[in-house]
């Protein structure tokens, strides 16, 4: 989420770039003004640290750059049990409301074994379900991201997402984000076929050596072929052999709370931890407020605001 796909999407859809180096760390800034307030800064899944030290290198250079942004937003991917709220505090950083990134919690997928290896990780229903969809005449296919292949997976998209309770973002704003991303060499997309009919989509995202399941999408036709199965499959298959060690599934419940029935996402994590029962968490979303006055007026009305007018009058989400 720190690759430069993700800021050419963003800058089409309401947000400028900033591009810094913070010590040896490259890292890209989502900017936003706000009225009244100044500019929200937002580092996605940033600022690539993963300790404290390197946090406090981020806070102590931001501080000194021009113009002084009100907060800063990040979500860096640090394990929760290796820094405390309390040691965060001290750097300034709060916690935020609420997390903007969908793998705070997650399901991540070790690649390094060989398949057999990787098969005996999955639970025994899942490998099942990856053989029964192989042996019914399901196909999983790598396919180019183009105008037909991006409404076949955003028509599926809509379906997917409404039956779940979800906001779906625009076309449009898929469309870039894959184009952009299979185009930089960082993106690929994969379909799951019977007899010609896509019964299940996926877009990953990935560096030499981690991926992301960043969006997929299923068709409730044909759905005892178990195709979303054998479509993770492939893809991991698809990802080592290119030499990527992590694949992470974008998104679980707590794990205090992976086997609870009742939380909304408990059919994604009864899917997902057949692949990985363990559950890896992050520290989530923390704000770093530089200006106090113009921060506890974004808390007390002004984030309502602009994520109001962008949803009601843009149609898009704010983040």
């Amino acid at each position: 989420m720190q690759l430069k796909a993700l800021g050419d999407t963003k800058r089409q859809h309401g947000w400028r770039i900033r591009y810094e180096m913070m010590g040896d760390t490259a890292i890209f800034i989502l900017v936003r003004q706000i009225p009244g307030l100044g500019e929200l800064w937002y580092v996605p899944n940033g600022p690539g640290v993963a300790s404290l030290e390197g946090l406090k290198t981020f806070a102590e250079a931001v501080t000194q750059m021009k113009p002084r942004p009100f907060m800063v937003k990040i979500d860096p991917e640090i394990p929760k049990n290796q820094i405390t709220p309390t040691q965060l505090s001290k750097l300034g950083f709060v916690v935020a409301p609420r997390n903007i990134q969908y793998n705070v919690s997650t399901a991540i997928v070790d690649l390094s074994p060989d398949e057999d290896g990787i098969l005996a990780l999955f639970k025994q229903k899942t490998r099942y379900n990856v053989r029964l969809a192989a042996k019914k005449g399901v196909v999983v296919e790598a396919v180019a991201t183009n105008d037909a292949t991006i409404d076949t997976f955003y028509r599926l998209a809509e379906i997917t997402y409404r039956r779940a309770g979800v906001y779906v973002r625009s076309r449009a704003y898929f469309a870039d984000f894959w184009r952009l991303y299979a185009e930089s060499g960082h993106g690929q997309m994969f379909f799951a076929k019977f007899q010609g009919e896509v019964l299940a989509a996926a877009f990953i995202i990935y560096t030499d050596k981690t991926a992301l399941y960043k969006d997929g999408a299923s068709s409730r036709e044909h759905s005892s072929l178990q195709a979303p199965y054998l479509l993770q499959w492939e893809i991991m298959r698809w990802l080592k052999a290119r030499c990527v060690q992590h694949y992470d599934l974008h998104g679980v419940p707590p794990a205090d709370r992976i086997d609870d029935p009742t939380h909304p996402l408990a059919g994604l994590a009864r899917f997902k931890t057949g692949f990985q029962p363990e559950v890896t968490e992050y520290i989530g979303t923390y704000d770093l407020p530089l200006n106090p006055t113009a921060y506890a007026r974004w808390l007390r009305y002004a984030e309502r605001i602009a994520v109001a007018y962008e949803y009601r009058v843009r149609k898009r989400l704010f983040y």
